[in-house]
């Protein structure tokens, strides 16, 4: 068994390394990828599908500002990407195509708290860069 071991270390040392230098060198992502969900607020209409069909109730229907520093409020998705199962379910439903999936994987989300896991809106439609702690 011991030999079996150390044959098999032998024979695999020249073979080429699988680790990725990662976040150095970015993986490449297939087209179907499904990163975080991009928000955009012209075409929400507020209607709440997304929300009823999330399987992990993450997505919630907020009163949020229209654009950045507006007095004007409607309804716009809310999600906790720390309950999100990324399925792209709330994606597939929206019947004006408001959601759809971006290409992040690390920078939003991984962060230190749960609460910083909660996409405000704002931060959806990438109003706030996602990295700062813009609570709204």
């Amino acid at each position: 068994m011991v030999l079996k071991n150390i044959k098999y270390a032998l024979k695999n040392i020249p073979k080429k390394r699988v680790t990725r230098l990662c976040p150095e060198v970015e993986t490449p992502l297939s087209d179907r990828f499904r990163g975080l969900q991009i928000l955009d607020k012209s075409k929400c209409i507020g209607c709440g599908i997304c929300a009823n069909t999330c399987p992990n109730s993450a997505i919630k229907i907020v009163k949020a500002p229209i654009f950045r520093g507006s007095d004007k409020k409607r309804w716009f998705p809310q999600i906790d990407i720390g309950h999100c199962l990324f399925c792209g379910l709330c994606i597939d439903q929206c019947p004006k195509g408001a959601l759809s999936s971006g290409k992040e994987y690390s920078k939003g989300v991984v962060k230190w708290t749960h609460k910083d896991l909660l996409m405000t809106p704002c931060k959806l439609a990438r109003e706030v860069d996602i990295q700062e702690g813009d609570e709204r």
